[in-house]
């Protein structure tokens, strides 16, 4: 059963949690999408390089227009547009303060020769990256295990949203590990270990906000739908449109007419 079946089966709107039953599958799922990443990697290495740009560009899209069309409307319904805007503002700022003087942004076009990689300032950079993608994996599963709080839908369109820039930032940190002189085995490990960050976080989170009041419920929403602004336009989009290919622009659209589609489905 895919992500949008379940959400269309379950019936259930905001303000009336998904089942335990689909919040476990939705934690399951989201890691799956790192772990498809460090599959690519390991089997496919050149063509997942050669290829990143256009999944990116397309989860660029669904990112922006995911937290555009479905997290900030939920956040309004359930806060009012001032203070729902507000809490999004705060997680986008939050975002860009903590990448731009703390956690490294993680390239992952692969534009840089890979004897370049192999450089002292990338071998420094690993543990910097690791620690930030622990950081976002977090992030990632609270904000689905909210949506899942407020809802089986919107739960369902945030966990499509992890789910699909999971696979592209996977094999980005694959790359940059395994070509800053971290064995192909070990960075492999230590990927998938992180991937399983984010279903601890989506179930730990949906356990604890499906009880809370609305107004908390709507912060949340708030504060994921400016993560997931700041991800899809500030990271992933100049990413996906480094080389300005007219494939990554449409790859970028594919992503927005999905979401925009769910929006039409879902009424």
């Amino acid at each position: 059963m895919t992500i949008l079946g379940l959400a269309a089966t379950s019936g259930a709107q905001l303000g009336n949690a998904a089942s335990l039953w689909a919040a476990l599958l939705f934690a399951l799922v989201t890691g799956l999408g790192m772990l498809a990443g460090v599959w690519v990697m390991r089997r496919f290495e050149a063509w997942a390089i050669r290829h990143t740009a256009e999944l990116i560009a397309f989860a660029a899209g669904l990112l922006v227009s995911g937290a555009l069309l479905h997290l900030v409307p939920s956040s309004v319904d359930l806060l009012g547009s001032s203070a729902a805007l507000t809490w999004t503002l705060v997680a986008f700022l939050a975002f860009y303060l903590l990448e731009a003087h703390f956690v490294p942004h993680v390239h992952a076009r692969g534009e840089v020769p890979i004897e370049e990689r192999h450089s002292g300032r990338h071998r420094q950079l690993a543990p910097l990256v690791v620690i930030g993608l622990g950081f976002h994996s977090v992030v990632d599963g609270v904000s689905v295990g909210a949506g899942l709080s407020a809802g089986a839908l919107l739960g369902s369109v945030a966990a499509l949203l992890v789910v699909v820039h999971k696979m592209p930032v996977g094999i980005a940190v694959m790359s940059t590990l395994y070509h800053s002189g971290v064995p192909g085995r070990r960075a492999a490990g230590i990927t998938s270990l992180l991937a399983l960050v984010t279903p601890a976080a989506v179930v730990l989170s949906y356990l604890t906000f499906r009880s809370v009041p609305g107004h908390i419920l709507g912060v949340l929403l708030g504060l994921a739908a400016g993560s997931f602004l700041y991800v899809g336009g500030a990271d992933l989009l100049p990413e996906g449109q480094a080389r300005g290919r007219p494939i990554n622009t449409l790859m970028f659209g594919l992503g927005t007419a999905l979401m925009m589609g769910v929006k039409i489905v879902a009424g």
